[in-house]
């Protein structure tokens, strides 16, 4: 059979995030596009479900974090996510050293300029060439599962800072050389600032250093209303009934706010038994909208549900809250005993009441 050439664009995060998965299941690209075209082919369909975000769920479908996203591919897939954006930082970290770098004319003299040049043309290249190296290394195969334990909140603002440097780096690089191609040649005694800039970059790049070694103590912290959370998106994905996406947001702020608070043996029952129903009725409402089936009935039993998970949660936090206020004052009442029967107190207080 003839061979062709097809050639088109994607997005390179794509394409990099699509290379990293086919090297994984032992396949090229060329392989991976080809079963894909084989099966278009054959059965005259895309072979996965291709649908437009309904207007009316739009409100509640936000985007999860990916701390809330559940299961071990889309962690590696978080992950990756976050490696691509750090291998990113330090490339455009590393344009704009270069492209300074290059710009200096070698007819600009002073000491402000010698030192822009070795920030540029070594410290700070340096610099990032070690934060680099230090990605690759954490983000390899054997640290991955290390990795998954880690508080990844710590990572990302690792990342937010390594960010600032690239944006600062790139406002220096767009400022600083056109004003050297500009400069008339005399000794550079107007460049201080960019020096003074360059530097506090240099002190920048060191405060990482201990950002990165908390991340590397951290451990990772499990908030089970945020798991709640996740399941009930997953959950209403393929759900559109507007008043049922209402609820739905009432229960998911209930959550946030008093999930953590329950006794955990309330919690159990709750993920075990009253959230699978949810799932379930949230299911079967999906498919109705889908097929044409009986959507009032449907949405009827998701509302029912997400009324008892509501109590459930209401009820229990405001029980838990009248025990701890019960049970704080309780302790404070016998203080009082103690201190008045130790007579640290006046005999106000009477120790046998």
């Amino acid at each position: 059979m003839a061979q062709v050439m097809v050639n088109f664009r994607m997005d390179e995060d794509v394409k990099k995030n699509m290379e990293q998965v086919c090297r994984e299941m032992g396949l090229s690209m060329t392989a991976a596009f080809t079963i894909f075209a084989t099966k278009v082919g054959k059965e005259k369909r895309i072979p996965f479900e291709v649908t437009a975000e309904p207007r009316s769920s739009a409100l509640y479908r936000r985007p999860l974090r990916p701390v809330e996203i559940q299961g071990p591919g889309a962690e590696t897939a978080a992950l990756m996510r976050k490696q691509d954006r750090l291998e990113a930082l330090c490339t455009q970290i590393r344009r704009s050293l270069t492209s300074i770098h290059i710009a200096i004319p070698s007819s600009i003299t002073g000491l402000s300029m010698e030192r822009i040049r070795l920030l540029c043309g070594d410290e700070l290249k340096d610099k990032t060439a070690g934060i680099s190296k230090a990605a690759k290394t954490l983000f390899s195969n054997r640290n991955i599962e290390m990795l998954r334990e880690k508080d990844l909140s710590i990572l990302d603002e690792y990342m937010d800072s390594l960010s600032s440097v690239a944006k600062e780096l790139q406002q220096i690089e767009h400022t600083l050389i056109p004003v050297m191609k500009s400069w008339p040649g005399e000794d550079a005694v107007g460049f201080e600032q960019y020096e003074q800039r360059l530097a506090a970059v240099s002190q920048k790049l060191d405060e990482l250093a201990p950002l990165m070694q908390r991340f590397l103590r951290s451990t990772a912290c499990i908030n089970s209303s945020r798991v709640v959370q996740a399941r009930l998106r997953q959950a209403a994905r393929s759900v559109e009934t507007a008043y049922v996406l209402t609820a739905l947001e009432n229960l998911e702020a209930l959550v946030l706010q008093h999930y953590d608070l329950l006794e955990d043996q309330v919690k159990a029952r709750l993920e075990s038994d009253y959230l699978q129903t949810l799932e379930l009725t949230l299911r079967e409402l999906g498919r109705a909208e889908q097929g044409g089936g009986d959507i009032g009935a449907k949405a009827a039993l998701c509302l029912r549900t997400v009324n008892v998970l509501s109590q459930v949660i209401s009820d229990n936090s405001r029980i838990r809250q009248e025990w701890n206020e019960r049970s704080l004052e309780a302790e404070v009442a016998a203080l009082e005993r103690l201190a008045a029967m130790r007579g640290d107190i006046g005999g106000s207080i009477n120790p046998e009441a």
